[in-house]
């Protein structure tokens, strides 16, 4: 696979990704996992995660929107990003719950209760590195 094959596949088919946001205290980041989905269609470089509106994770972003990331390991690699710019986009929830649904089945077990209380992200970015057979760059 090409550099940029490879990258798509890993956003298509990575279950999680770790989210890297800087505490409200400090320079120190906060590493936690969330489930994402990847819309290569409507932009090669953004995808889109939600969260429960009252966590940390939404404090943090709020306060300091450039986050980092790195894909849950995949055979075929894994894709990393620093520097995205996060976005809430509330408006988006629909299309991000049913893709959510399809990919993760956890997911699914999400009541409309929950669905309610979170917000969605986009996160953009301008590069990504992806490790496959080695480290390449993409830039957007």
């Amino acid at each position: 696979m090409t550099t940029k094959e490879t990258y798509e596949y890993v956003l298509e088919h990575a279950a999680g990704l770790e989210l890297a946001t800087e505490t409200l205290a400090g320079h120190t980041p906060n590493v936690r996992t969330v489930f994402f989905v990847y819309f290569p269609e409507e932009s090669e470089n953004t995808i889109y995660f939600t969260t429960a509106r009252e966590t940390n994770k939404v404090k943090e972003i709020t306060a300091n929107a450039n986050v980092s990331f790195t894909t849950a390991p995949i055979e075929a690699g894994t894709v990393r990003v620093t520097g995205a710019k996060a976005k809430r986009v509330n408006d988006k929830k629909p299309e991000i719950f049913a893709a959510l649904d399809k990919k993760c089945d956890s997911f699914k077990h999400l009541d409309q209760v929950a669905r309610d209380d979170m917000n969605a992200y986009a996160l953009t970015y301008s590069e990504a590195e992806v490790f496959s057979d080695g480290t390449e760059h993409l830039h957007f």
